[in-house]
């Protein structure tokens, strides 16, 4: 027969709590900041409080007693509950006052941090590449990117446009759609089989039995991608001879403002055209074959001929921004996700509802964009 004793299970579980509350607030005072640690810590923590409530409920009488200043205890006053409200007062204006030695720790605990910051950023390797044209007279422009988990070999452009939503110009295009280069054929192994998960990561990536693919340069002009980043390409306004959004004629690799996908972290230096003042917004699209998803599925719209076909887009595209001012010293802004393209390319609407995605909204990490005077 199992005997519960409340003391007992409240005392092991105060001392268990205790030792996971000690080395979780070491690793959150010395290092950088740690999902998993935070989300353990402030459930043990919680954890901790209710026993501590249960403790104190239970043995209520003689905790009263031992607090009330004036009742003795022993033929003596306590002085506890004094004690207590000072070290408590103590630690919550220290912060605010500039204390000691409550500062001193709180730089020392900075310090482990920047040391942490400073390793992690070490082995964070970024490529950097830069990009000007002969003609280009205006502000350089930096963007950092980080990418996520899923990024692998998306297609994406950065472009700049006003506030208004006039195109100004590319600032970058992956090769891939600025020459329209989609050599390879995929097909269905089984062209019956519906997808409803990504094909490549996760708990069932099949694509490697699912598909087949085979070169094909001779047929690429007839397998276009208008839906791999539709808001750009509408705004681009470029349109292929089929009525696509595409561009066909080369120019954006003879501008130079197209290269190889960047595969890695990467930090992209570009000279703008013209020397531009005010306010202007800087755009950022990125899309991702065989990203399906339960919503996504390869079945969702069975009459949309563009929608999953050669290039099996799945989750359409998803995009960022950032408004910079070319007239004010620059400041380093992170782009935000503002809403993703159409899903078969139809229109270069941004459509801001975001809640049917999942792992498109993980291609990036962040994004950070900076300019030159």
């Amino acid at each position: 027969m199992l005997l519960f004793q409340s003391r007992v299970f409240i005392g092991a579980l105060l001392l268990c709590a205790f030792l996971v509350m000690v080395v979780t607030s070491i690793l959150l005072f010395s290092q950088r900041h740690d999902a998993a640690i935070s989300v353990m810590h402030t459930m043990v923590g919680s954890m901790m409080a209710l026993a501590i409530v249960w403790h104190a409920v239970k043995n209520r009488r003689m905790l009263f007693t031992y607090l009330n200043p004036f009742k003795k205890y022993q033929g003596k006053h306590s002085f506890s509950l004094a004690l207590v409200l000072s070290l408590v007062t103590y630690v919550c204006i220290s912060p605010y006052f500039n204390l000691k030695p409550a500062v001193s720790i709180y730089q020392f605990g900075q310090s482990l941090k920047a040391a942490d910051k400073a390793q992690h950023i070490k082995e964070t390797i970024y490529s950097e590449h830069r990009a000007k044209t002969p003609t280009s007279v205006g502000q350089t422009i930096t963007i950092e990117l980080k990418k996520g988990p899923y990024f692998m070999w998306p297609q994406y452009a950065f472009w700049l446009e006003t506030l208004e939503g006039e195109f100004v110009q590319p600032l970058y295009v992956t090769r891939s759609i600025a020459t329209n280069q989609f050599t390879n054929k995929v097909t269905k192994v089984n062209p019956e089989q519906v997808f409803n998960s990504h094909l490549m990561v996760g708990d069932n990536p099949i694509a490697q039995t699912a598909l087949q693919g085979e070169q094909e340069p001779s047929t690429k002009d007839s397998r276009m991608r208008p839906e791999s980043l539709p808001v750009f390409l509408h705004q681009l306004g470029k349109v292929s001879s089929s009525g696509y959004f595409l561009p066909t004629d080369n120019t954006l690799q003879i501008d130079g403002y197209s290269g190889a996908t960047m595969m890695n972290n990467f930090i992209y230096h570009v000279q703008i055209a013209q020397k531009l003042a005010g306010k202007y917004r800087i755009r950022f699209e990125i899309n991702h074959s065989f990203d399906y998803n339960t919503y996504y599925s390869s079945d969702r719209f069975p009459d949309d001929k563009v929608y999953s076909g050669d290039g099996y887009s799945a989750q359409p595209s998803v995009i960022y921004e950032s408004v910079i001012d070319f007239s004010n010293p620059s400041e380093l802004m992170k782009m935000q996700l503002v809403g993703h393209g159409h899903h078969s390319g139809k229109n270069g609407m941004l459509y801001k509802n975001t809640t049917n995605l999942t792992t498109a909204l993980e291609l990036v990490d962040r994004i950070l964009v900076s300019h030159t005077l």
